[in-house]
Formats: structure tokens, sequence, C-alpha cells
């Protein structure tokens, strides 16, 4: 993790509890350090768990509205704490189903990301 996010995390830690915007803001900053192959590695892994959240909460109310999904994992990708922004029945779905799979990998911890969900109608 680099020295930004570190510094970040210590300074956000004083202030609990920690709101949606500042973990965006860790997440947004871990994620721009990471070396490409960690990246690759990351993007594959939330597709992987986007999908299965997505088919496990199919049968939710269809309100496509943009929601975003923050976790600070454990370094196995267990979630430590997560927050979300949009309130419609199929962003709470895909966080818990997501909240409970996790992002298994090998992270840093503390590791935060984000999944940042747009459906756009045909």
């Amino acid at each position: 993790m680099g020295l930004k996010v570190f510094l970040l995390a210590a300074q956000l830690a004083a202030a609990t509890p920690m709101g949606f915007d500042d973990a965006l803001a860790l997440a947004e900053a871990n994620e721009s350090g990471l070396p490409a192959a960690v990246t690759g590695q990351l993007l594959k892994v939330q597709g992987d768990a986007l999908k299965s959240a997505m088919t496990a909460c199919r049968g939710t109310d269809p309100d496509f509205s943009t929601f975003t999904v923050v976790f600070e994992l454990r370094s196995d990708g267990s979630v430590v704490k997560s927050w979300r922004q949009g309130e419609t029945p199929l962003a709470q779905c895909v966080h818990r189903e997501l909240e409970a799979s996790g992002l298994p990998g090998e992270w840093t911890e503390p590791f935060y990301t984000f999944i940042k969900v747009s459906i756009e109608e045909p």
C-alpha cells in the first residue's frame, strides 16, 4: 500500500465512523497505486463476484439506478467493513451478496476497493 493511502487511512481512522465518501477516497487512492498485474487480478475478481451477485439478485425489483459499493478487505479478501451509495432493492441485494462473498485474493491489509454499477437499459 502506498504511503498516500496509509496516511489517508491513519487520518480517517482518527475520525470515526468513516463515511462513504472517505471510504471511496481511500479505495480510489488504493486502486490508483496498484501495479498492472494486481489491477488485472482485482478486475477479474470483482467481475466474477459481481456476476455472481447479479445472478443471485435477478428477481429483485429492476430499478437500474447507478450504485457504488466500497469495501475494506482483509488480506484474504473477506470484508471488514462496507459502504454503499444507492438505496434501490437491487443495490441492497448486490451489496449483501458481495459483502458475504468478499473478493478472494491476496491483498495488502487494509485493502480498500470499490465497485460502481451503472446499467443502461436496451
